[in-house]
């Protein structure tokens, strides 16, 4: 079942994620592990994902000035087995940034940023095989801003995360999904830029193909 933007008002998602080349689905668990199995009833069975997710076309720059902006665009397929109502797209950005950023979705992507995390919502029902009318991928870009004394190489983790939700239950956030046993799955790839100095030249790569409801807004961390 597609869930509301309602119930998402106090969901924060504080997982690590794992590196996996190529990238596969770990298990939330609880905000301090990724790899473990979700606490479940007594005796009951792992499980795996009913939805597992393709990252691909991510674009990204090798280099950034100092003070300058990152821009970070990518898509996720769904390459089954069963299709995926119940998943966010986004990952978990660098430190030493600003506390607004630009993102892009299709239109009626819904977005949260929280700490690091930063998670959207995207409308479409996604299938592992498409009929017409249907899709199997998604799409997001995240523009971020450095703040002018960050050094070193920017860390970012781009990906998805899908829940399998019984009937019922589309209005419960993660906390509660938790304490009913039910699982989540995340997928990322970890992608790194290197801060040079101000004066240097940096390769900007060409934007990537226009997509139709392309629709830019912005987010305003909470707290800020």
């Amino acid at each position: 079942m597609r869930r509301t933007s309602g119930m998402l008002a106090g969901l924060t998602v504080l997982v690590p994620l794992a590196l996996t080349a190529p990238p596969a689905a770990a298990k939330i668990t609880a905000p301090t592990t990724a790899t473990t199995a979700t606490a479940l009833p007594a005796k009951a069975a792992k499980r795996d994902p009913y939805a597992n997710f393709k990252i691909h076309h991510v674009t990204y720059p090798k280099k950034v000035k100092a003070g300058g902006k990152v821009t970070y665009s990518f898509q996720i397929t769904n390459v089954g087995p069963h299709s995926a109502d119940y998943y966010y797209i986004g990952g978990i950005l660098p430190k030493g940034i600003v506390s607004t950023l630009k993102w892009g979705g299709p239109k009626g992507t819904e977005c949260f940023w929280e700490g690091r995390e930063f998670w959207c919502w995207p409308p479409p029902i996604l299938y592992p095989n498409p009929a017409e009318g249907q899709t199997d991928t998604t799409w997001l870009t995240i523009q971020i801003t450095l703040l002018k004394g960050t050094r070193g190489t920017l860390t970012t983790k781009l990906g998805a995360i899908t829940y399998d939700v019984p009937t019922g239950a589309e209005n419960l956030d993660k906390s509660q999904l938790k304490e009913l046993g039910i699982d989540g799955w995340i997928t990322t790839r970890t992608v790194k830029t290197k801060i040079i100095a101000p004066g240097s030249r940096v390769y900007i790569p060409p934007p990537p193909k226009p997509t139709p409801n392309r629709t830019p807004d912005r987010n305003r961390k909470k707290g800020t």
